[in-house]
């Protein structure tokens, strides 16, 4: 039985999400206001700084630690199969928020390592579905039990609360 990937279901229209004043046109400062918001920066303080060395140190303990020498796209690619079952490589390239060529490589890499397998849609013979094999549905299940000591690892400092709210404002930032 197929699971839903998408097929049938009907297509949202955008909502327009409230702007933040960050995202917004800024307005006219003077050029003593812009100086001083110059001489106020710091580095060390600065959201995108600071996402990018939290990634960077999560990314070494993703390495170190995940089964198989997978990447971190393949764990995503691996782990979405596994949720949703069979789909096309561009709805699943969509899911896991990769582009067209990025989702065609892993895909590429996958398959050449017998985790992954593709064949014609039943229901439309000019696309191609993609599903797990076995042998990939077994590193599948390793891999996401190895994700959680990657996780508990990279967010030790936190608390649960802190875990979680990090988890809804990074949610916010993605779904806007």
């Amino acid at each position: 039985m197929w699971k839903s990937c998408g097929r049938g279901s009907q297509r949202q229209p955008a909502i327009e999400p409230e702007r933040t004043p960050a995202l917004q046109k800024p307005k006219a400062r003077s050029l003593d206001k812009a100086k001083q918001d110059v001489d106020a920066y710091a580095l060390d303080d600065a959201p995108g700084f600071l996402l990018r060395v939290a990634l960077r140190t999560h990314t070494a303990i993703f390495t170190a630690k995940m089964i198989e020498g997978l990447t971190g796209p393949q764990f995503s690619t691996l782990a979405k199969l596994r949720e949703v079952g069979p789909c096309s490589q561009n709805h699943l390239g969509r899911l896991i928020h990769y582009d067209s060529a990025t989702i065609t490589g892993v895909i590429t890499r996958l398959k050449s390592r017998g985790f992954i397998k593709s064949y014609p849609d039943p229901l439309d013979p000019r696309r191609r579905e993609i599903d797990l094999t076995d042998k990939g549905r077994r590193v599948a299940d390793a891999a996401i039990a190895t994700i959680d000591d990657i996780s508990s690892e990279t967010f030790a400092p936190l608390t649960q609360q802190e875990y979680r709210t990090l988890t809804q404002i990074l949610k916010k930032i993605i779904h806007r």
